[in-house]
């Protein structure tokens, strides 16, 4: 079989026929010509010139690289050993971040200053009483509007050529508010932990009052100054004590709802207490719990004239009249009397309002500002009983 039929074969195998397949004989030599030398600089292959030419003779140069001297290596890398890395240069660090580092220094190194003088005081006598007088406003519960009655006294009670200063020691910070003054971080948390004068930062609120809000404090920094109120009894009595107020000031302080370390420290220092309740049940079943806080004081001989108010009074209801009438039974003359249910004093605090600015405008204002003579007409009492003592 010759090369024909194989071909014939193969197509009729794909049912074709090979009647049109045409042979090709190649002509082409497809060997690989054999490698040449590339001509050197030594051996210059001289270019066909089709006419004259001018040639430029070009200076020799040196090769420098030729020269050059050879240098042993001595630092070989051996197999198997570990490259050392060049850590890059790292840029300098921003001017914020120099000053941020700056000023946590230096409030590192006002807190241990502060942390020496607590520690000189702890065994130390009470210090000399503030000339001031000291009203401190505190409830077994929240939600009883203590820190609006706190406002609204801020706002009222003056003496002749004094001022009125609100303080706020309940960690909520909320008196600011209500009395209308700018919101500040700084307050009296970050002074007391920074050792300045309370008196330094003071704020204007409503009707010429002053206002030492409680701050903003983070976590550690509220479990710090908690532990200097723990530690120091008379740290609130050292504070008032180092503002130098004068006889006709009056300090309205705002504690936080509950047995605290700041209702502890407001009760060694207030002249007066007023609790804040209201006509329910809850409140009425705290009133034993605050008895005995006051007791305690009382068996102490520190004890200050303590108040009763009902607060967000609702005399359409029958039963609010009745808790009126049991609480009055319980504490007789100790109950100052009530202020009414107004919703628009809420409603003021949203639009940035101080209701007491129109103290006729509702009866809850009136009430309040009934509260405020009754205060007053207690303290100056009070002061013709010192009088006479000394």
């Amino acid at each position: 079989m010759n090369r024909t039929d194989d071909i014939s074969n193969l197509f009729n195998r794909f049912g074709a026929s090979a009647d049109s397949y045409l042979e090709f004989s190649s002509q082409f030599d497809y060997k690989e010509k054999p490698l040449t030398l590339v001509p050197t600089a030594s051996e210059p292959v001289p270019a066909p010139v089709s006419a004259p030419v001018s040639v430029i003779e070009a200076e020799p140069q040196v090769n420098a690289v030729n020269e050059l001297p050879l240098v042993a290596c001595t630092d070989v890398v051996e197999k198997g050993s570990e490259l050392k890395l060049f850590k890059p240069v790292q840029p300098a660090a921003p001017l914020r971040q120099l000053l941020a580092e700056v000023a946590l220094a230096r409030q590192a190194e006002a807190q241990a200053r502060n942390e020496v003088a607590l520690s000189q005081v702890l065994h130390h006598d009470r210090p000399t009483k503030t000339r001031a007088h000291v009203i401190a406003l505190v409830s077994a519960k929240g939600g009883v509007g203590k820190s609006t009655l706190a406002s609204a006294l801020t706002t009222v009670m003056r003496l002749d050529g004094g001022q009125t200063i609100a303080i706020d020691l309940d960690p909520q910070n909320a008196l600011q508010h209500h009395l209308g003054a700018e919101p500040d971080v700084a307050g009296m948390g970050n002074a007391s932990l920074m050792g300045e004068n309370w008196k330094s930062l003071l704020l204007d609120g409503s009707a010429g009052s002053l206002l030492l809000p409680y701050g903003a404090l983070s976590e550690d920094e509220r479990r710090t100054l908690e532990r200097y109120l723990d530690n120091d009894r008379y740290w609130l009595a050292r504070q008032l004590a180092s503002m130098e107020l004068g006889e006709n000031d009056v300090v309205i302080i705002d504690t936080p709802p509950g047995r605290t370390l700041y209702l502890d420290q407001a009760l060694m220092v207030a002249d007066q207490v007023l609790v804040v309740a209201t006509a329910d049940a809850a409140c009425f079943v705290t009133l034993d719990q605050m008895e005995r806080v006051l007791g305690e004081r009382m068996a102490q001989g520190q004890a200050p004239l303590c108040s009763y108010v009902i607060n967000q009074f609702d005399s359409s209801r029958e039963f609010c009249r009745d808790m009126q009438e049991v609480i009055k039974r319980r504490l007789g003359s100790h109950l100052l009397g009530a202020v009414a249910l107004d919703h628009g004093v809420g409603e003021a605090l949203a639009y940035g309002h101080n209701p007491m600015l129109d103290m006729l405008a509702t009866q809850a204002c009136r009430d309040m500002l009934a509260l405020s003579h009754t205060l007053k007409a207690q303290m100056k009492s009070m002061v013709v009983a010192e009088s006479y003592a000394s």
